[in-house]
């Protein structure tokens, strides 16, 4: 899919209604939506999400989603690069936002009265969505409730993150874009200005798990969930990871997981029939 002509594009539940996207598909934004129908599923990496009315999905980039019995069911989307923040808002700010790293949770369930509010802010950006500069401030709003709800529901009601916790969340977002190009932990902290060491030992402290393993953790759960489809084959999925050589590929996926990439396809395929 090309660039986007502006950094954002809003997708009503309207022009969405008879959609139909039932495969797998990589998601190249970062999307907040907010459901309106009567039930729905989705995967979205490696987790399954049940959604009812009143669910917020915040999906961040590089991530497979799949709707699962479903077409593409009712719902508000705003797809958006992070240039729109570039001469609004402080990166700090936008990088704080846990909820588009991939291994967090993506979906919250608001009450009704939250519901009700979200539904005013979409309702708001459908407004002003030929205007870039007032769109901003609405999705700055937009993201500033959802950051709230996701630390009520996840965090013990954290206020603010510190610098090291910056930090930590613009790494695995910078792994969840380019994990299948670069897989070197240099890349990762030359964008970050920062150490490799120091990146790795910063991790540890707020993650439990070295740079390295970040990396080899995204990796991976892409590959098992690519894995899962019995039209993707082991060297399929391995090309779409990065790696130019199948036979590295089903080592790594060995040292991590103690079974060959064949292995684990076949037992998959056996368990989940309906994902193929």
């Amino acid at each position: 899919m090309d660039r986007l002509d502006v950094p954002y594009y809003l997708a009503s539940k309207e022009c969405l209604e008879n959609v139909e996207i039932t495969h797998v598909f990589k998601n190249y934004f970062y999307t907040i939506g907010l459901y309106y129908g009567d039930g729905a599923t989705i995967r979205i990496g490696n987790k399954t999400y049940e959604l009812t009315r009143g669910s917020l999905l915040t999906i961040g980039p590089g991530v497979s989603c799949q709707w699962l019995k479903t077409n593409f069911p009712l719902n508000d989307t705003l797809l958006f690069y992070d240039d729109i923040f570039v001469n609004n808002f402080s990166n700090s700010f936008f990088y704080s936002l846990e909820f588009f790293c991939p291994d967090e949770q993506s979906v919250i369930q608001l009450s009704d009265k939250q519901f009700e509010e979200m539904q005013q802010l979409f309702q708001t950006l459908r407004m002003v969505v030929d205007k870039p500069d007032v769109l901003c401030g609405i999705l700055y709003s937009i993201l500033i409730i959802t950051q709230k709800h996701f630390w009520r529901l996840h965090r013990g009601n954290k206020i603010e993150l510190s610098d090291k916790e910056h930090t930590a969340v613009k790494f695995r977002e910078l792994v969840a874009k380019n994990f299948a190009n670069h897989k070197d932990v240099a890349f990762y902290s030359q964008q970050l200005n920062i150490s490799s060491k120091y990146l790795s030992e910063l991790l540890v402290d707020q993650t439990g798990m070295s740079a390295k393993k970040w990396i080899e953790f995204h990796v991976m759960q892409e590959a098992k969930y690519l894995l899962s489809f019995k039209d993707q084959s082991v060297k399929e999925v391995a090309f779409q990871l990065g790696y130019t050589d199948t036979s590295h590929f089903s080592r790594a996926f060995r040292n991590y997981d103690g079974q060959l990439p064949t292995e684990f396809k076949n037992a998959v395929c056996n368990l989940s029939p309906s994902l193929n």
